[in-house]
């Protein structure tokens, strides 16, 4: 009996040792350190034990706190449903601890949401976590006492760059707890900054290059020739390759064709379907944001903006008629007008008072007043003057004011036809309106937002674009070929401008630069760096990719791989003023029309000074001549 109950009090006092380690101040500082509301403690403790660390937590806490078996059925549920920041705390001196932590590896969730501080009494945490599925972006601390029995304890960070990728299980001191300064962690610096050596580890990668190259790979992705040619693909592939210094590590590149579009199986192909099944950690390429893709990937930072946009030769914004009329405005016209009433109204009086004062042969009708005022205004001088003061300051008036007219148009026609035109096409529906020929760069993007988009004028444009009828048979071509037929004339190209002003800036004259017009059909669309659901790397290279952008490596980036638009340089040999037939033509139906006009009143006053002798032939005609045998 004496011998059973000695064994049976070591047992109890065994026990007592290994779970006296459980120290609620600790616990409960660690929640605090770490601005957690939402907890779990997780031991192997017996009801009764538990109960009372339930109790002794929840006096000194004030935050929502769950107390939990480690054999719990439920327990892995509990932790990995939560997608909130979880404080987790673990006893890891029990026996299932270390099944249990590769439980939880496999469920993921040893991430940046769950924060676990792990009690255990070895000074090597690594007997617990060499074989779990650990990666940059965990949040491991363990605790072990200093000496046993003790109640001061020191903090280890425990982490894997990349489990399963070359990467190795570290653990370093990272602070400690006594009940003097309780819990404290050097928190200096970025996480990732302190974790960024990654030697040994390789990412397998994936990179979409829809236009064919020669080289390997690695060698095409790392030249700067034809920068025209897969240009965001090889931007965003470049900024990875930073990361890829930054981080120390080394990628394994596979090559797509496709970005990834969803399947009539359902499935996603290109670099989204190697990436939902897990073949890829993330892209070389940057991505779009769509509905069909949120649920199969996750998204990190932009990088690229892509604009397209239909290029096109602008029209003429000036009928022919406006080149003589619009200089004036409607006003200017009215006033013109009403100066040449007054002047044909003062000509005449003058002429009349000049009747009056002098006998003369002088011509005082409406006719010959209008005819002086017109000569007047087009510089061609008046028939006569007369001889009275009044009447000659009236013409002298009237010529004046003829030549300022004069001045003041032919000065507002030359600015007028120096003018850039201004622009008539500005929307999609406008460019189908106008009659142009339209086509499309031959990339899948493209293809994909026509195909599946629901506004009516895009639907119009894929409608017309796949049934064509002229020379190519298809409305998706070549940038080349696509911008050759825009040089020519009626014909809008929907291209990336990233893609076309290179061909524009040396295919094209600069006469034509400055006829160009850009009208997009969808707005700026942002591309994202793309990783594994839930990946464990997507924070780390978007920290990258954040001091990129911070030190102007991206800004530097993007200029040269974006080129800009090519500018009009409105030289003298690039302005074209000359006045061609179709322009001029106004001007000769108004003399055709003058013409016709005088002649036909010469005839009618030619009629009217005949009319006796037309009325005596008539009549003649009209008298019988009787009949004489």
């Amino acid at each position: 009996m004496h011998c059973k109950h000695a064994m049976l009090l070591l047992l109890l006092y065994l026990c007592s040792s290994i779970h006296a380690f459980i120290e609620k101040n600790l616990i409960v500082s660690f929640f605090r350190k770490k601005n957690l509301s939402h907890n779990v403690v997780i031991t192997c403790l017996n009801n009764k034990a538990q109960l009372e660390l339930s109790k002794a937590l929840m006096d000194e806490a004030s935050f929502l706190l769950q107390l939990t078996h480690i054999k719990f059925s439920n327990v892995m549920t509990l932790i990995s449903s939560n997608y909130k920041r979880m404080g987790i705390v673990l006893d890891g001196d029990c026996k299932e601890a270390k099944t249990f932590i590769l439980k939880a590896g496999n469920h993921k969730v040893f991430d940046s949401m769950h924060f676990w501080l792990v009690l255990y009494n070895s000074t090597d945490p690594q007997q617990l976590f060499k074989y779990a599925n650990l990666n940059i972006d965990s949040e491991i601390k363990v605790a072990h006492p200093i000496l046993r029995g003790n109640k001061n304890f020191s903090i280890y960070d425990v982490y894997n760059p990349a489990y399963g990728r070359g990467g190795e299980l570290k653990a370093s001191k990272v602070g400690f707890f006594d009940y003097v300064e309780s819990y404290v962690e050097d928190n200096r610096g970025n996480k990732y900054e302190k974790r960024k050596d990654l030697s040994g580890v390789q990412f397998k990668t994936g990179v979409v290059l829809p236009e064919p190259f020669v080289c390997s790979v690695e060698e095409y992705l790392k030249n700067d020739r034809d920068i025209q040619i897969n240009t965001f693909n090889r931007f965003h592939s470049r900024l990875m390759s930073y990361c890829e210094q930054y981080y120390n590590f080394s990628m394994r590149i596979g090559l797509n064709r496709s970005w990834g579009y969803l399947q009539s199986d359902g499935t996603m192909d290109g670099l989204v379907g190697d990436l939902a099944r897990e073949r890829i950690d993330f892209g070389l390429s940057p991505l779009f944001v769509k509905p069909d893709r949120v649920n199969l990937i996750s998204y990190g930072r932009k990088t690229w903006n892509l604009r397209a946009a239909f290029i096109l030769r602008n029209p003429k914004s000036r009928k022919s008629y406006q080149i003589f009329v619009k200089p004036l405005s409607l006003e200017v016209w009215m006033c013109i007008v009403g100066c040449s009433v007054l002047a044909i109204h003062f000509q005449r009086l003058g002429y009349c008072f000049d009747k009056k004062v002098k006998d003369g042969d002088v011509d005082i009708s409406w006719g010959f007043s209008v005819i002086c005022t017109f000569g007047a205004f087009c510089q061609q001088g008046i028939i006569g003057f007369p001889n009275c003061f009044s009447g000659r300051a009236a013409a002298y008036v009237t010529l004046l004011l003829g030549l300022l007219i004069y001045q003041f148009y032919s000065a507002s026609l030359v600015s007028f036809l120096l003018n850039v035109p201004t622009t008539v096409i500005s929307t999609v529906q406008e460019i189908l309106d106008n009659g142009y020929r339209i086509g499309c760069e031959d990339v899948l993007y493209d293809k994909d937002f026509l195909k599946h988009s629901t506004d009516s004028v895009v639907n119009e444009v894929f409608k017309k674009l796949t049934t064509l009828s002229y020379s190519n048979e298809t409305g998706f071509l070549k940038p080349e070929v696509g911008l050759e037929l825009v040089k020519k004339g009626r014909y809008a190209f929907h291209v990336e401008l990233a893609t076309g002003y290179p061909i524009i800036v040396k295919d094209f004259a600069e006469a034509t630069v400055c006829e160009l017009k850009e009208v997009p059909m969808f707005p700026v669309q942002r591309m994202h760096a793309n990783y594994q659901k839930w990946s464990p790397f997507k924070n780390a290279m978007d920290v990258c990719l954040h001091r990129l952008a911070e030190n102007g490596v991206m800004t530097r980036e993007t200029l040269f791989w974006h080129p800009r638009k090519p500018e009009c340089m409105r030289f003298a040999d690039t302005i074209n003023i000359s006045t061609g037939l179709e322009d001029f033509y106004p001007a000769l139906c108004v003399l055709l029309i003058g013409i016709v006009c005088g002649l036909e009143i010469l005839g009618m006053e030619l009629l009217w000074n005949r009319r006796d002798s037309i009325r005596k032939f008539f009549e003649a005609k009209a008298t019988t001549i009787p009949f004489e045998n």
